[in-house]
């Protein structure tokens, strides 16, 4: 039988199905639980043919994470220019959307999973995508009202992911915490990061304000 010739159009429809069902299988399954096998199988395509897109499984899942990051910058700017919502409001209903991932079809890696994909990864893939990250957070703190000098982006993101990733490993990777009070942590943690925000957001814009004076 001869083998089908996929079209730049018909191939990029394929490498759009193979990221979203990525992010999928992660929130329902976790990456442990989804092989190529799976994903393969889910898309309709070969093993052979889902080669010709990624070298891995795992930078099948940085790309989709990538692939994730424009959602989540427009989803910021939508809630920002809600006027039902204030600034806190917009800003807390964004971290409990990225907080709660699994239940909003938003991909969260787990601990466990971060490694399996780091692992795997080249030194200069895994550059390329911290420097992704970076500008993700750095856009989001923009999105918000914030500059750069005002919250370092990193630390931003590293507090965002943790909040994220504690949540999701509670009770299955980290027993010893306590999975009845997981979501008043949660609370507790964006109530912790609204505030310092909000504090950053103030001397941002009373420094506006003297300017304009």
């Amino acid at each position: 039988m001869a083998r089908k010739t996929y079209s730049e159009e018909e191939r990029e429809q394929v490498r759009n199905a193979l990221r979203t069902t990525v992010i999928q299988c992660i929130v329902e399954r976790g990456l442990i639980h989804s092989s190529i096998d799976i994903l393969c199988k889910k898309v309709g395509i070969s093993k052979t043919f889902f080669y010709t897109f990624f070298p891995s499984k795992e930078e099948l899942v940085l790309e989709a994470l990538r692939y994730q990051q424009p959602k989540l910058l427009q989803y910021a700017r939508q809630l920002m220019k809600d006027p039902a919502l204030s600034w806190r409001e917009g800003v807390r209903t964004f971290l409990e959307t990225c907080a709660y991932g699994e239940k909003k079809g938003i991909a969260v890696l787990s601990i466990e999973e971060e490694q399996e994909v780091y692992r795997c990864l080249s030194q200069e893939n895994f550059q390329t995508f911290r420097e992704d990250q970076t500008r993700l957070f750095r856009d989001l703190l923009a999105i918000f009202g914030l500059p750069v000098d005002s919250i370092d982006p990193r630390l931003f993101g590293n507090l965002a992911l943790s909040m994220m990733m504690v949540y999701k490993g509670i009770p299955d990777t980290m027993p010893f915490l306590f999975p009845e009070a997981a979501e008043d942590m949660v609370a507790f943690q964006i109530n912790a990061l609204l505030d310092e925000m909000q504090r950053a957001k103030e001397r941002t814009d009373r420094v506006k304000e003297d300017v304009q004076k």
